[in-house]
């Protein structure tokens, strides 16, 4: 890599850290997984949804607002998380995630379900229902 393609990246970095500070809201229940927390995370939480998304990745930004608002109608029932793929590659190769936006969904640290795709906001919530009963 050459010094330009360091610091390109560099600060590509530091301005996707601004722009998720600046971004982030006080009350935002949706949690950032990392190959550090994350299975602390799945194994702490009885059900677990993890949205697998990149930044480059348009219907990832169209879903995260549906995840969000689905995040905050069940706070307290499930945990939401989400994983960059991009920077967290060993755990979306160990699930399979081949196409994203992907939401994985774990009940007592095993996955059970997944949804690929930016689905709508009603079968998001027919699948966690599922596994809440």
């Amino acid at each position: 890599m050459s010094d330009i393609d360091s610091l390109i990246k560099e600060v590509a970095e530091r301005l996707q850290k601004k722009a998720e500070e600046f971004g982030k809201k006080k009350d935002d229940v949706t949690i950032v997984l990392t190959e550090e927390n994350f299975d602390e995370v799945i194994k702490n939480n009885k059900v677990v949804l993890v949205d697998c998304w990149a930044e480059w990745c348009a219907p990832c930004h169209l879903y995260e607002p549906i995840y969000k608002k689905v995040a905050e109608k069940y706070k307290g029932k499930a945990v939401f998380g989400r994983l960059n793929v991009d920077e967290n590659q060993k755990i979306a190769d160990k699930y399979s995630v081949l196409n994203i936006p992907t939401t994985l969904i774990f009940v007592n640290g095993q996955l059970v379900d997944s949804l690929v795709g930016a689905v709508d906001e009603d079968t998001l919530e027919s699948t966690i229902n599922k596994y809440l009963q």
